[in-house]
C-alpha cells in the first residue's frame, strides 16, 4: 500500500490558502465571497483529482430603499445590499453551491436563467422548487455543464421588477476569444411605482390605463391620429376591436445599466479588446443596442458562441444575452447606448477617454401608423410578418400533433413566407463570416451546398462538448491582433448592419438524429390588450396548464404570435434550435423574441424529466397567463414539493384586482368600483344628486370569452328626471330588484348591456368613449329608458381629473373625479 505523503498534502493546502485567486477577487468586488476550499477538496487535488472546483456563495435577500429617478426614494429588494445582485462567477466544470437567505417578510425564489441543471434546482416556486419562506435558507447545488453569459432572478410574483436580478458568468475551460478584459453589462428598467400598482393600472379599463402612453407622448387621441394621417387606419382597427398600438406597456422612470443611468469605462487602455457581456435583465423592456465606434462583433447568443458577425444595431429581447468584442478606441469616449424599444429613455456606457462621442439616435416610432410600427417590431424576423388577408387561423390538433413530419420544413398550413433550407451553404470560414456581416436584404444563398452530414446528428446539450462547439469557427478571432477587419468603423458609416435572427449561425451542425421520434405542437400566442389578459391558444395557465411530451422525442413548437406585442418566450431547463435560414447550423437559444403577427419554429431534444416552465418573459404578460408547464409523461413531482402545491402557481393568473372612481360634481355624484380577475367580475355603479334621487346597481358577471359576459345583480333607483325629447319630467322608484342580463363589447369598444328585472322590464344600454386630446376623453351613455349621459374628462394626473357634462336626469354640472 502506497504511503500518503503528508508533506505534499500540506503543500497543496498552503498553496490554496495563499494563492491569489482572480475569480475570488472578482467575487469580493461584487460583494459575494466564496468560502475557502475545504480540506477534503485540497486533498482531492493533492492526489490528482481532476474534478472542477466547488464555488460557494451566500446571497442575502433583503428590503432596501433606492433613489434611481426624480430624486425619489422608493422601496426595492436587493441581494447582498446591491442592485443588480452580485456577479456569480464560475468556470465550466465547477460545482455551484449557493445559499439564498430570505430576510424578507414574504416568500422569495431564485431561478438560474439559461442554466442546465437538475429540475429541483431550477427555482420556479411550487413547480420545480419549494419557495424560500421568510427567514429561511435554500441551498442550491448543481454542476456547471456549460459556459457563457447567463443571469439569475426571482420567480416570485413581481419581485424581479423590484430589483431581484443579477449576472452569472461561466468561463470556458479553454478561452475561445483572446481578450484583455471582460465587462458584464446588465440592462434593466425601473419604475418608482409599486409593481403591483403597475399591474393593476394595466388591468384597469378606464382612462388611467392610458396614463403610461400619455406620459411617453404616444397618446392615440383624435388630434394625433388626424395629424399623422392615420385616423381611418385607427377606425379600421377599432372596428376589429384592436386597441391602440404601443411598443411597451409600461412607462419607466429610468433605464439602467449595472444599476446606473451612465457607466464610465475609462479605466481601459486604448487598443485593448473587451468581451462585453450584455444581459437584458429588464422586467418588460426590449433594448436597441448600438455603438458610436461603429460595428460590434457579436460572438455569442444566450451563452453559446456563434459564428462571429459584425453589426451596428441589435434589438435585444427581454431575458436574452449577447456577447460582443469591442476594441477600446484610441481617441474619445465612445457611447454604447441601450435605448428602450419605444424610445422613451436609454442607458449609456462610455468606452475610452476624452471627448464623449454619442451613439446614433434611434428614431422615435410612429405609433400612429400601424404598418410602420409593425416593421419596427419585427426587426428580428424581417419579412415574416403576416400581411392582411393571409390565413391567421390555427392548425387543427390532428395536424399539429402528427408525428414523423420533416423537422426542417415549415408546415404549409402555417402559411409561412419562408422555407428553412436543410443545409448550410458550403463556404470557407472567411467567406461565411463575410456572408454573416451583410445585411439580411443583401444575403444570397450560394448555389453550392453540402450533402447532409449525419455523423454528428445528436446535439444533446448534456452530452455535447460545449468547448468544441464554441472553439470551431473562431480561429480568426482567437488573437487580439488577429488581423480581423477593424470593428471601430467611422461614425456615420452608411453601411449599417441591423441584426436579425437569420444572421445567427451555430459553429457546428445542430440538427438532431432523424431516427428519433418527432412531435409537433402549434402554440398560438394570444391576448386581449383591452382587458390585459395574455394567453396561449386563448387560455391562461390556470385553464390549460400542461403540454405533455415524451422523453426521447424531438419536440417542435410552432409559435404563432397573433397579438400586436413582442413576446420573448423562454423554456426552462433546455436549449432549443431556432429554425432559421441556416438550416443544419440553426442556433441554440433558451429565449426567443416572437414578433407580432409572425410564426417561428423551434425544436428541442426531450432528454430531461419532470416539469419545466415555458413562458413569456415580459413579467406582466407571464403574470397575466401567458405560460405553460412542459410535462414529461410518466414523471412525478419531486417529494420535496409535497408542501408546495402547484395550485399556488396556477393562482397567479387568477389574482383579483380592485379599482374604481368617485366623482363629485355640482349636479351629481358618481361611484364606480370593480373587483375582478381573468374570468370573473363584481361591479358597482351608482349615481345620485343632492335631492335624494339615485340609481345603483351591483352585479356579478362571468366572462365566457374576451367580449361576452352574462351577469346577475340587484338594481335600485329613486329619481326624477327631465327628458328634453318630450319636455316632461318623469318620476320612478324601485328597490332591490333582481336583474339578469349580459354585457358584450361591440366594435369600436362600445359596451352593450341588455337586462331584464323581476317585473319583466327589459332595458338596453350602450356606452362608449372617444379619446379627443392626449388628456381629454369624451364619455357617453344612452339607454332605452330615454336616459342619456354626456361627459368630458380632462386628466390632471393619473388619479385626478376634471369632469363635467350633461345628464338627462340631473342637468348640467361639473367637478372633480378621483380614481382609486
Amino acid at each position: 500500500m502506497k504511503r500518503i505523503n503528508f508533506q505534499q498534502i500540506i503543500f497543496f493546502i498552503v498553496l490554496q490558502v495563499i494563492s491569489v485567486n482572480p475569480i475570488r477577487a472578482q467575487h469580493e468586488h461584487h460583494g459575494a465571497q466564496p468560502k475557502e476550499k475545504s480540506f477534503s477538496s485540497a486533498i482531492d487535488m493533492a492526489i490528482g483529482n481532476a474534478k472542477g472546483k466547488t464555488v460557494e456563495y451566500h446571497l442575502y435577500v433583503k428590503d432596501t430603499v433606492v433613489n434611481y429617478a426624480k430624486n425619489k426614494e422608493t422601496h426595492a429588494i436587493a441581494i447582498n445590499g446591491q442592485i443588480p445582485a452580485p456577479v456569480l462567477e464560475f468556470t465550466e466544470g465547477d460545482t455551484a453551491v449557493i445559499y439564498v437567505h430570505n430576510l424578507l417578510h414574504h416568500e422569495t425564489s431564485t431561478h438560474w436563467h439559461g442554466l442546465l441543471l437538475p429540475n429541483i434546482e431550477d427555482g420556479v416556486p411550487y413547480l420545480t422548487t419549494p419557495p424560500i419562506k421568510p427567514g429561511g435558507v435554500r441551498r442550491f447545488v448543481f454542476p456547471l455543464r456549460q459556459s457563457g453569459t447567463y443571469w439569475y432572478h426571482s420567480h416570485t410574483m413581481l419581485q424581479e421588477q423590484n430589483g431581484l436580478y443579477g449576472p452569472i458568468l461561466i468561463h470556458p475551460k479553454e478561452e475561445t476569444h483572446s481578450v484583455d478584459h471582460e465587462v458584464v453589462l446588465l440592462l434593466s428598467d425601473w419604475t418608482n411605482e409599486k409593481p403591483s400598482e403597475v399591474h393593476r393600472t394595466l388591468k384597469r379599463n378606464d382612462p388611467a390605463s392610458e396614463w403610461y402612453t400619455i406620459k411617453k407622448g404616444y397618446a392615440q387621441s383624435l388630434d394625433k391620429l388626424i395629424a399623422h394621417g392615420s385616423y381611418f387606419q385607427r377606425v379600421k382597427s377599432a372596428w376589429k376591436r384592436m386597441p391602440a398600438m404601443d411598443l411597451s406597456d409600461v412607462f419607466y422612470d429610468a433605464f439602467l445599466v449595472n444599476g446606473k443611468r451612465l457607466l464610465d469605462l475609462s479605466q481601459y487602455k486604448p487598443g485593448e479588446r473587451l468581451r462585453v457581456r450584455v444581459i437584458n435583465g429588464s422586467a418588460s423592456t426590449y433594448f436597441y443596442l448600438n455603438y458610436a465606434g461603429g460595428k460590434m462583433q457579436l460572438i455569442a447568443s444566450d451563452g453559446l458562441d456563434v459564428t462571429p458577425i459584425a453589426i451596428n444595431k441589435i434589438l435585444i429581447g427581454t431575458a436574452e444575452t449577447y456577447d460582443f468584442l469591442i476594441t477600446v478606441p484610441h481617441h474619445g469616449a465612445h457611447e454604447l447606448r441601450a435605448t428602450s424599444q419605444d424610445v422613451s429613455g436609454s442607458a449609456s456606457v462610455f468606452i475610452g477617454t476624452g471627448e464623449k462621442i454619442k451613439a446614433k439616435d434611434i428614431k422615435k416610432p410612429d405609433v400612429w401608423n400601424m404598418d410602420k410600427m409593425m416593421m419596427d417590431m419585427t426587426v428580428n424576423f424581417p419579412g415574416r410578418m403576416k400581411m392582411e388577408g393571409m390565413d391567421h387561423g390555427t392548425m387543427k390538433e390532428a395536424d399539429v400533433e402528427k408525428e414523423g413530419m420533416d423537422m426542417g420544413e415549415m408546415d404549409e398550413k402555417n402559411k409561412m413566407s419562408k422555407m428553412v433550407p436543410k443545409d448550410k451553404p458550403n463556404k470557407s470560414d472567411e467567406d461565411h463570416m463575410s456572408h454573416r456581416k451583410m445585411n439580411d436584404d443583401k444575403m444570397k444563398e450560394d448555389k453550392k451546398s453540402k450533402k447532409p452530414d449525419h455523423s454528428n446528428h445528436e446535439m444533446n446539450m448534456e452530452e455535447m462538448d460545449m468547448q468544441q462547439v464554441m472553439a470551431d469557427g473562431n480561429k480568426m478571432a482567437d488573437s487580439k491582433h488577429s488581423g480581423m477587419p477593424n470593428q471601430q468603423m467611422k461614425q456615420g458609416s452608411t453601411d449599417e448592419v441591423v441584426f436579425n435572427y437569420d444572421m445567427l449561425s451555430a459553429l457546428k451542425k445542430t440538427s438532431f438524429d432523424p431516427q428519433r421520434p418527432k412531435k409537433k405542437y402549434h402554440l398560438t400566442l394570444t391576448g386581449n390588450m383591452y382587458r390585459y389578459v395574455w394567453s396561449i391558444n386563448k387560455k391562461v395557465l390556470s385553464e390549460a396548464d400542461v403540454i405533455n411530451i415524451k422523453k426521447g422525442d424531438i419536440v417542435q413548437f410552432t409559435l404563432e404570435n397573433t397579438t400586436m406585442m413582442n413576446h420573448p418566450m423562454h423554456l426552462h431547463g433546455h436549449f432549443f434550435r431556432v429554425l432559421n435560414e441556416n438550416g443544419e447550423y440553426s442556433p441554440f437559444k433558451h429565449t426567443l423574441d416572437v414578433p407580432p403577427m409572425t410564426t417561428v419554429n423551434i425544436e428541442f431534444a426531450a432528454d430531461e424529466q419532470k416539469d419545466w416552465f415555458f413562458h413569456c418573459h415580459i413579467l406582466y404578460h407571464m403574470m397575466s397567463g401567458m405560460s405553460r408547464i412542459v410535462h414529461y409523461e410518466g414523471s412525478e413531482r419531486d417529494t420535496a414539493l409535497v408542501d408546495a402545491p402547484i395550485k399556488h402557481l396556477l393562482n397567479e393568473d387568477r389574482q383579483w384586482f380592485f379599482y374604481g372612481s368617485l366623482a363629485g360634481k355640482s349636479h351629481m355624484s358618481e361611484l364606480q368600483a370593480n373587483y375582478f380577475n381573468t374570468r370573473n367580475a363584481f361591479r358597482l355603479e351608482a349615481n345620485a344628486n343632492y335631492d335624494g334621487q339615485y340609481e345603483a346597481e351591483v352585479s356579478y358577471e362571468r366572462y365566457l370569452n374576451d367580449w361576452l359576459r352574462p351577469y346577475v345583480g340587484l338594481r335600485g333607483l329613486q329619481q326624477q328626471y327631465y327628458n328634453v325629447f318630450n319636455n316632461r319630467q318623469t318620476f320612478e322608484q324601485d328597490y332591490e330588484l333582481p336583474v339578469l342580463g349580459f354585457r358584450y363589447t361591440l366594435p369600436f369598444f362600445i359596451e352593450a348591456d341588455v337586462s331584464v328585472n323581476m317585473k319583466g322590464r327589459v332595458r338596453a344600454e350602450l356606452e362608449g368613449e372617444q379619446w379627443l386630446l392626449p388628456k381629454m376623453f369624451f364619455n357617453w351613455r344612452i339607454n332605452t329608458d330615454k336616459e342619456y349621459h354626456l361627459d368630458l374628462e380632462y386628466m390632471l394626473a393619473k388619479k385626478l381629473s376634471l369632469s363635467g357634462g350633461y345628464d338627462s336626469r340631473y342637468r348640467w354640472g361639473g367637478g372633480l373625479l378621483v380614481r382609486f
